[in-house]
C-alpha cells in the first residue's frame, strides 16, 4: 500500500515511516497537452492565455467533452469557456479548442449578456455545467460577476443569475473554487459554493431560490507568516463538500498560504440567517480547525467516499484524507507523486465516467507562466491528467474512461 506519513523539512517531503519507504513515480494518464495553446489563427502568444479550471463530461460508451476556463487577460482573447474540439479528442498534444456554447456568447466583452470571462466550472449529476463568470478583463470589473447553468444534452442556457453587489468587490474578487450540492433540490436547483479568494469570503448561491448570501471569517484570511508559495494575500482557495450521503456534513476548505484545514457544518453554511443577523464571537463556534499537514496545498475535492483529494504546492504530490479520520500525519496517505505532472493544479474535479466510476482530473500547469515567467515556445505549459479513485487509494496503475474508446 503506498501510505506514507509525512513531515515538511527544509528541501521537501520526507518519508517517516518505519520501514523508510520511499516516494515512487506515479504515472498519471495525460489526456492532453499544451506546448502552443492557440485559440485561432490571429493569435500569437500562449502566455496570454492562461486556462485554470477544467471538467471532464462523459456521455455514452465513454464518449466525452472536456471543457477548460480561460479567465481573459485582455480583451483580445477571442472566447473563454472552451471545449475541445470533437475531432482532437484523441490527440495528446495541442489539441485546438472552440467556444462554449458558441461563437457569440464571447464576441464582445462590454455585452454583460455574454460571458466576459469564465474562471470555474462545475458539472452536476443532472447533465448541467455550472459556470462562474468573473465579469472582469485584467481585473478591471466590465460587468457583474454571474452564474450560469447549460443543459449540456441541448447546450442551451437554463437559468442565469447576477450576483448583488454586496456579494463581491469589484476588480478583487477572484473566484477560486466551485463546488454544486443537490441534495436538497436534486434538479430543480441547486446550491453553489464559490471560493473568493481575494476577497476573503465564501458566496453561496441557491439556485431554485435565485439568493445568495455570504460567509466570511478570520479562517478565510491570508497566513500571511506562511510565503513559500503563491500571492501572500490569497485567503480561502478550496471548497468542498462532504458526500451527500454522509449522515453529518460538512463544507471544508483552506487558503493558499496555510497550513490548516478548516470544517464548517454544511447546515450551518447553507442557513443564511446566521450569517446575516449571527454575532462575529457565534459565528466563529462554527468553524473547527482539523489540523495541520505541514504544507502547503492549493486546489482539492471530495470524492463519494469522503476523500479529500489535495495538490501539494511545489512538490508533485497528490494527498488523500479520508473525513472519518484524524488530521494528522498519521491519516493521511501521498497517492500519487509526479512533478512532471503535477506541477501548479489550479483546477481538480471528480468525474463519473460512463461506467459511473468516479475519476480525478487535474489541470496543472508551468508555475512561472502565473508570474509573468516565459517558457522555450516546445515546452509543455499546460497538461489534463487524470486517474480513478479506486486507482490512486489501491496503487494500481492509472485507467480512465477517456482512454478506454
Amino acid at each position: 500500500m503506498f501510505r506514507v506519513n509525512f513531515v515538511l523539512l527544509a528541501l521537501g517531503l520526507v518519508m517517516t515511516t518505519s520501514s523508510a519507504q520511499q516516494l515512487r513515480i506515479k504515472e498519471l494518464h495525460t489526456l492532453h497537452k499544451w506546448s502552443n495553446l492557440s485559440l485561432g489563427p490571429d493569435q500569437a502568444s500562449i502566455s496570454h492565455f492562461l486556462p485554470v479550471d477544467l471538467d471532464i463530461e462523459y456521455g455514452d460508451e465513454g464518449r466525452h467533452r472536456t471543457f477548460l476556463t480561460i479567465p481573459r487577460l485582455s480583451t483580445g482573447t477571442p472566447f473563454t469557456l472552451a471545449t475541445v474540439t470533437a475531432a482532437d479528442n484523441k490527440l495528446l498534444e495541442n489539441p485546438r479548442l472552440e467556444p462554449y456554447p458558441s461563437l457569440e456568447w464571447h464576441q464582445s466583452t462590454s455585452n454583460c449578456s455574454g460571458i466576459t470571462s469564465a474562471i470555474r466550472t462545475y458539472i452536476d449529476e443532472c447533465w448541467r455545467l455550472w459556470v462562474v463568470d468573473s465579469g472582469q478583463v485584467n481585473s478591471l470589473q466590465l460587468c457583474a460577476p454571474q452564474i450560469l447553468i447549460f443543459d449540456l444534452v441541448k447546450d442551451d442556457l437554463v437559468q442565469r443569475s447576477t450576483l448583488p453587489p454586496h456579494m463581491y468587490t469589484p476588480s478583487v474578487s477572484i473566484f477560486t473554487a466551485l463546488v454544486v450540492d443537490l441534495a436538497e433540490s436534486k434538479c430543480l436547483g441547486g446550491r453553489a459554493y464559490i471560493a473568493d479568494a481575494w476577497g476573503y469570503g465564501l458566496i453561496v448561491f441557491d439556485a431554485l431560490t435565485d439568493k445568495s448570501w455570504r460567509i466570511e471569517h478570520d479562517s478565510m484570511q491570508p497566513s500571511l507568516g506562511v510565503r513559500r508559495f503563491g500571492n501572500a494575500h490569497a485567503g480561502i482557495f478550496t471548497v468542498s463538500l462532504s458526500p451527500s450521503q454522509a449522515t453529518e456534513r460538512f463544507l471544508y476548505f483552506h487558503t493558499l498560504n496555510s497550513f490548516y484545514e478548516i470544517a464548517i457544518p454544511l447546515h450551518v453554511v447553507n442557513n443564511a440567517s446566521i450569517w446575516q443577523q449571527a454575532s462575529s464571537k457565534v459565528v466563529s463556534t462554527h468553524f473547527r480547525v482539523l489540523g495541520t499537514r505541514g504544507t502547503q496545498c492549493e486546489s482539492e475535492v471530495m470524492d463519494s467516499g469522503g476523500n479529500l483529494y489535495c495538490s501539494l504546492i511545489s512538490l508533485g504530490a497528490l494527498i488523500s484524507w479520508s473525513e472519518h479520520s484524524n488530521y494528522t500525519a498519521d491519516d493521511i496517505r501521498a497517492v500519487a507523486y509526479n512533478p512532471q505532472q503535477l506541477k501548479f493544479v489550479t483546477g481538480l474535479k471528480i468525474n463519473l465516467n460512463s461506467k459511473g466510476e468516479s475519476e480525478l482530473w487535474a489541470l496543472s500547469s508551468e508555475p512561472n507562466l502565473f508570474v509573468g515567467g516565459s517558457l522555450k515556445e516546445n515546452e509543455i505549459k499546460f497538461q489534463i491528467v487524470g486517474c480513478r479513485t479506486a486507482d490512486l487509494l489501491a496503487n494500481r496503475p492509472c485507467t480512465v474512461g477517456a482512454a478506454q474508446l
